[in-house]
Parts: C-alpha cells; structure tokens; sequence
C-alpha cells in the first residue's frame, strides 16, 4: 500500500497535515527568522468600469453575493444621491438589490465606523466616481486586509475622466472593462451620451437623460446637440436682440431727420 507524507530521520512517517503545516510555517518565516503576518483573506481592490447600462452594478452586487456565500461580513455603500430605483439600497437598472448590510453617504467618511469595522471583510461600493474620498479610502481599506469592489462609470458624458476614478486605478489590483449595447447601432458601446443639453457633471437619471453609444454614434449625436444648443442659444437670445433694436429705433425717431442726414453725410 501506497501511504502520503515523508519520512523523519527516526523513520516514522509525517502525515500529509503536518507536511503542510511545516512547509507553511518554513514560508511564514523571514530570513532572519521573524515570523510574517498572513491574512487568510488578503486585502485587494476591484474595479468595474464601463458606460451607462453596462451592467457595472449587476456585475458589483454578483461579486459582493458570492462573498455573502461564503459567509464573509460584507458591507454595500450606496451613494446617497443617487434615489432612482430604490432609496435606501443599491439596485440596478432591473431593480434588483443587494443582499446583506447596506449604507448610503455622500463621502465614505461618513459611514467609515461601517466600513473600517475589523468584523468587515468586504465593502462593496456603487457609483463610485461620486465620491470624493473613493480612492484613498479604498487603498486604506486594502491594506487592512479587506476585499473592495468599486463600480463606477468610465468617463463623464463628454468622453472625461472622473477625478477619483483616476486616482483610483493605480491602486487596483484587478480592473475589469464592461460594455453596453449602442441603441444607435446595436454594436459595443462604450460612452454614456447625454440626452440633454446640462453641462452639470453630476446629473443622475436613466433612460430618460443618457444612452450607451459607440464611437460612431456618439460622434454623430454629439453635432446634432451643438446644433440644437446653437438653436437654443439663438432663440433664447433674439427676443433680447428684437428688444434691443426697438429700443435703438425709437430713440434714433426722436433725432431731427436733419441731425441725422447730418451725421450719415458729415464724411
């Protein structure tokens, strides 16, 4: 019969266990023969990122579900301003919601008892580039052993980054790149296009204020809004400019037809 595990010099057999453990406890040790903290569950940061209706908060609360399995304290952080399909927790566009513990905040300080908590070991947190605080509190987060999953949108309607999500790249250990669908084309779209003419960075809406759009498509919407803005503009300026030359007209009729004859061929 065939038995596991290696002899000891007395000739008695180790057991596979012991094998392991000893092996493990020769890898736990420095050179000089310090022993090194192990994290069973090491700290790490995931990024999910992509345009509007890429799925990034389905993809988030998948991940943060899979931890709940495994019965690891998990906490959602869900972006206070953020009340479209449900107030208190995180939900996706089909209204599903996450499981487990729930905190909404503007910025991550405010829930940071939750999060920082040493009973936590995972935080997951959606909407992320409306944080102002995401990426150094998630690197904290990490590096005391705690597993961060952070959906957040690619780039702002006008193809810019988002300051934190920026910030927050270098400090990823994992980054993954989601896509929509163009409603365009029907090709991968990558972009979220805003359907109104609001410059304001944050403005959060659905299907009503933003599309997912490819390169193409997004191109091709992007002139037909300079010419509706262009029109808007001209509109709202000519009841002015009308005004204006009324005004300008009836003093020039208070003028002595001679004045002017006088002034328009003085030359």
């Amino acid at each position: 019969m065939v038995m596991s595990g290696r002899r000891q010099e007395n000739g008695s057999r180790l057991s596979g266990s012991d094998t392991d453990t000893r092996s493990y406890s020769r890898q736990a040790m420095s050179s000089d023969g310090v022993p090194l903290c192990r994290s069973p569950l090491r700290g790490k940061i995931t990024c999910i990122l992509g345009p509007m209706f890429s799925g990034k908060t389905t993809e988030l609360l998948r991940m943060h579900d899979r931890q709940i399995i495994a019965k690891r304290k998990c906490v959602l952080v869900k972006y206070a301003g953020d009340t479209r399909y449900d107030p208190e927790l995180v939900a996706t566009h089909a209204k599903t919601t996450g499981q487990g513990i729930t905190v909404k905040a503007y910025k991550l300080s405010e829930v940071e008892e939750q999060i920082f908590d040493p009973s936590v070991q995972v935080v997951s947190i959606d909407e992320g580039q409306f944080f102002s605080d995401c990426a150094e509190t998630c690197d904290k987060l990490a590096c005391m052993g705690k597993v961060v999953y952070v959906a957040a949108l690619s780039g702002t309607f006008e193809r810019k980054p988002f300051p934190q999500v920026s910030l927050l790249l270098p400090y990823a250990d994992e980054i993954k790149q989601v896509v929509a669908v163009c409603v365009g084309c029907g090709s991968d779209a990558s972009y979220s296009f805003r359907n109104t003419l609001d410059k304001k960075v944050e403005v959060i809406g659905g299907e009503d204020t933003y599309r997912a759009l490819c390169r193409s498509c997004y191109f091709e919407e992007s002139c037909r809004r300079e010419e509706k803005a262009i029109e808007v503009t001209v509109s709202e300026n000519q009841p002015a400019a009308t005004e204006t030359l009324k005004e300008s007209e009836a003093s020039m009729s208070d003028i002595p037809r001679k004045m002017l004859r006088m002034m328009y061929y003085s030359d």
